[in-house]
């Protein structure tokens, strides 16, 4: 049996995590579009290899899926550690901070996110990357809801 301060710590561990991830995203959103590009370009360089294995040769078209890959990937960690955060919560009987950390902040962020990305010299905010940013988001919170129920599995007795 677990005791309070072990799921203080974990709960307060996922809040942290998810904030300081969050911020990583909006940092990442206020670099510049030359400095972004960059970022980009040595991706693509690193997997260059592998896009060219599967027949792409297109240098603008890997750069283009490296940017919505890094969009989704980023987000579907958010939805893992605000949906771990949710089934902690839960845990803790507070439903009202669960909807918050399961349902608004991962919906919001996105769209924080292209709203700064407005205001960024040689960035733009697209919908379209709200939209692929949610997809990862829910990705990354079926799999904390799969995490979540694989562990009350093992914490309660067989049946």
């Amino acid at each position: 049996m677990q005791d309070k301060a072990g799921r203080d710590s974990r709960l307060t561990l996922l809040l942290v995590l998810s904030i300081a991830w969050t911020a990583v995203i909006w940092g990442h959103s206020l670099m510049s579009g030359p400095v972004s590009g960059a970022e980009s370009s040595f991706v693509v360089s690193l997997a260059r290899p592998l896009f060219e294995a599967l027949g792409v040769r297109d240098v603008n078209l890997m750069g283009h899926v490296v940017r919505k890959l890094a969009h989704f990937s980023e987000y579907a960690l958010l939805g893992l550690l605000t949906g771990l955060l949710r089934a902690r919560l839960n845990h803790v009987a507070a439903p009202r901070a669960a909807v918050v950390a399961s349902v608004l902040w991962p919906v919001l962020a996105p769209v924080v996110d292209e709203c700064i990305q407005r205001f960024v010299p040689g960035r733009s905010g697209q919908p379209t990357d709200v939209l692929i940013d949610l997809s990862g988001v829910l990705l990354g919170t079926l799999v904390a809801l799969a995490v979540a129920r694989a562990a009350s599995a093992r914490r309660s007795p067989a049946r």
